[in-house]
């Protein structure tokens, strides 16, 4: 059934890789969007901060990008506006992987976590999901995932209100 499947997949997608069992598919994409997720989150604060700090983005996302914090959300996806262009952070957060499909996909992760046994807590799934969320009930559930930036930047300190 795989090689069937693999020629019509090929087409697809750039790899196709098999997983193992019936299903093994879906909780590769599970795990995958899982770390996707977290690791945008991630840079998002990471570059919310160098803002603040007031060091120049495009200087923090070289040092990211050829360092330790290198990954996909940073060197082919970066979320800051005016970091990279051809992404939706140059466009007003348009197109792209809307958030309310992370959510999606956050939520199946932490079901089939809890579902496992033993049960398995995602606390770093779980704080991205609460994010992701926040951004959605505040309207921008139709924005790419990356404009997660916007909603870290644009928090205050509840005490400054």
């Amino acid at each position: 059934a795989y090689q069937v499947a693999e020629g019509i997949l090929s087409h697809m997608g750039k790899k196709v890789v098999h997983c193992g069992d019936v299903g093994m598919g879906q909780a590769a994409k599970l795990c995958n969007n899982l770390v996707l997720g977290i690791s945008m989150a991630g840079v998002c604060e990471g570059h919310a901060l160098a803002a603040r700090l007031g060091l120049n983005q495009k200087t923090l996302a070289d040092i990211l990008n050829t360092s330790s914090g290198r990954c996909w959300s940073s060197d082919t996806y970066n979320p800051c506006p005016g970091v990279m262009e051809g992404v939706p952070s140059a466009r007003g957060y348009s197109g792209g992987f809307a958030s309310d499909l992370m959510i999606k996909d956050l939520g199946l992760a932490a079901s089939a976590a809890m579902n496992s046994s033993p049960k398995l807590g995602l606390p770093m799934g779980g704080l991205a999901l609460q994010l992701y969320s926040l951004m959605s009930a505040r309207g921008s559930g139709h924005k790419d995932f990356s404009g997660l930036y916007e909603l870290i930047v644009e928090a205050r300190d509840p005490k400054s209100r």
